[in-house]
């Protein structure tokens, strides 16, 4: 009798560490399903990063979407600015907010010259507010540009950790 209840206390303490063996190594499908979904995402914004964006272009993140409208150069000038840019350009742009959250902007934009030198935002009637979720904004930004021809444009929304897309633009 005694080896009989030793023996199933043995059996019944090895199938309940058997049992919890099992609940904690992770399933083959639930481990493949993540690391699936971070590929595909990481592939998306590779491929957004290799393809050359410009004006018209749209690039899509998380919780927005970013399409640049138009960029000119204009001659409006801020009178108190003592920075005295060879060129202001105007930045308009479409952002939409695709969280379920409202979405600060008018601070998510980058503008780098041909020279690789980051370009200060200008003081003009810039865009900054936020947005409810699923609406979109018209914004515009302007920027004092030192040296004219190719630049860069960086747009992230603020609260992220996605890679910025970034759109290449001549300017005359």
């Amino acid at each position: 009798m005694k080896k009989k209840l030793i023996f199933s206390a043995a059996l019944v303490l090895s199938l309940g560490l058997a049992a919890c063996g099992e609940e904690a190594t992770p399933k083959e499908n639930d481990t493949k399903q993540p690391v699936q979904a971070d590929a595909e995402n990481n592939k998306e914004q590779e491929a957004q990063k290799e393809k050359s964006l410009t004006v018209g272009d749209s690039a899509e993140f998380k919780n927005a979407k970013f399409t640049l409208k138009a960029v000119s150069t204009t001659d409006d000038r801020n009178q108190f600015d003592e920075t005295n840019p060879n060129q202001v350009i105007k930045i308009e742009y479409e952002l939409e907010n695709l969280s379920d959250a409202d979405m600060s902007y008018g601070m998510d934009l980058s503008v780098y010259d041909g020279a690789g030198n980051k370009m200060e935002l200008y003081p003009l009637d810039n865009s900054m507010g936020s947005i409810a979720s699923g609406k979109k904004v018209q914004g515009i930004q302007y920027f004092g540009v030192i040296e004219g021809g190719k630049i860069e444009i960086h747009y992230a929304p603020i609260v992220s950790f996605d890679k910025a897309a970034v759109f290449e633009v001549e300017v005359q």
